[in-house]
């Protein structure tokens, strides 16, 4: 099953045990593993074990990384999310040096999974994006697996999270260069979070209550879910590279082209930390452009009811489009996504989009092959935060870090070569 030996190299995840664990359970099965810990939140989840603790700034360890990377000498590096500039660095060494690239991120299905994919993921995945080769490559998946229900563990993630960011100034002496990647300050990312918890059941009712509203007077609506401003998403796979360009493109263009029978509600992304003022902006917008009746914001509300009562989806290239999908409504994607395929989502323009009807659905079949090759070959049933979908990812990522070859199926040339293939079950 298994290559040989090989050696790890764990750069930056998120605020989980998963990684020293994964990490603990690879060096168990004979694999040499090393870490680079940039600040007190990768201290406090992975300690000085096999670790190297940088104590120089950020750019620093971007212009050191290809000479650690040859001094390590790895065979593979394990990281979260390939948009980080250290990431970006150590991703561009491995290309020129052989070494195979492992990205986790959170799971394009949620709950239940994690993503792992060879090269990147999101935007800079290697998945294609020939919807004949999903049709032609689901022909030849076994049936997949049950799936063991594990949920996203909100609640641990937030704790780890607070957790994470304390340690990053309880160990600044340790790391003295450390600067997050985050563009805003913990403490106000803090003290804004904690505002919105306090609001949080008034706009909970408000929310619901404007639901149902739809739902009940059966109104056409278009919805529009936000991601979150500081995503790479968006910061790098979109072209307006912040949310407030692209809530301006999308309700002025509503504004100008959608029937005058149709609303537009946005919905707010439930991790928000409430910086950007949102709400005011979009009924400023709307105002400005005459349909301040026609345009609703929404924090809160169940995203699957909303979804399916919907006219359609805009999105960027949130994996929330997915459930747009999947309930057979009409979705757009505005930005680089890996299930933007023709003949699942709008390929005609936003102009156009807004007079489209339940006809203009994606293709079920193209769905149902799009979703059971994406899970084969980039999720793991588990997640990061609890110990039930900790354990069980840790299993999966195992499986899927030592496999030589995918026996069953041939692999295209545009994803990793069979030497350097996962099987995500």
């Amino acid at each position: 099953m298994t290559t040989g030996k090989r050696h790890f190299l764990f750069l930056q995840g998120n605020a989980t045990p998963f990684y020293r664990r994964l990490g603990q359970r690879l060096a168990e099965a004979g694999h040499h593993v090393s870490r680079i810990n940039v600040g007190g939140g990768d201290y406090l989840f992975w300690g000085d074990w096999n670790a190297l603790n940088w104590r120089g700034t950020p750019d620093e360890l971007i212009s050191e990384i290809p000479s650690l990377i040859r001094h390590i000498a790895p065979t593979d590096l394990i990281l979260f999310g390939d948009c980080r500039p250290i990431h970006r660095a150590a991703i561009e060494t491995a290309k020129q040096s052989d070494i195979r690239v492992n990205v986790f991120e959170e799971g394009y299905l949620r709950p239940h999974w994690i993503t792992l994919e060879c090269d990147g993921v999101n935007g800079y995945s290697r998945m294609p994006r020939d919807p004949a080769w999903y049709l032609n490559t689901a022909q030849q998946l076994p049936p997949p697996p049950p799936v063991l229900p594990v949920g996203g563990g909100m609640r641990n993630r937030v704790m780890y999270d607070f957790a994470w960011q304390l340690a990053n100034y309880a160990f600044l002496p340790k790391f003295p260069g450390f600067r997050t990647h985050r563009p805003y300050p913990i403490w106000r990312e803090y003290a804004t979070w904690l505002r919105r918890l306090a609001l949080r059941p008034q706009l909970k009712r408000r929310a619901t209550a404007l639901q149902e509203k739809l739902v009940a007077d059966k109104i056409r609506y278009f919805l529009f879910p936000l991601q979150l401003d500081t995503d790479s998403q968006i910061r790098v796979h979109c072209q307006w590279q912040r949310m407030v360009p692209v809530i301006e493109h999308v309700v002025t263009n509503f504004a100008q082209y959608a029937p005058s029978n149709t609303k537009l509600v946005v919905k707010n992304h439930p991790l928000d930390n409430g910086m950007i003022q949102y709400e005011k902006i979009v009924e400023e917008l709307a105002l400005k452009c005459g349909i301040y009746d026609r345009v609703h914001f929404i924090d809160g509300g169940d995203l699957d009811r909303l979804t399916a009562h919907a006219a359609g989806v805009v999105t960027v290239n949130s994996t929330a489009a997915i459930s747009g999908l999947l309930a057979g409504i009409p979705t757009i994607a505005l930005g680089k996504a890996i299930f933007d395929l023709s003949g699942l989502t709008f390929q005609q323009g936003l102009a156009a989009f807004w007079s489209t009807t339940r006809d203009a659905a994606g293709s079920p079949h193209l769905l149902a092959a799009f979703l059971q090759v994406l899970s084969y070959m980039t999720l793991i049933n588990g997640n990061f935060y609890t110990n039930q979908g900790i354990t069980l990812a840790i299993e999966g990522s195992l499986r899927a870090l030592t496999t030589s070859r995918r026996t069953r199926i041939p692999l295209s040339p545009l994803l990793c070569d069979s030497s350097n293939t996962h099987n995500s079950h």
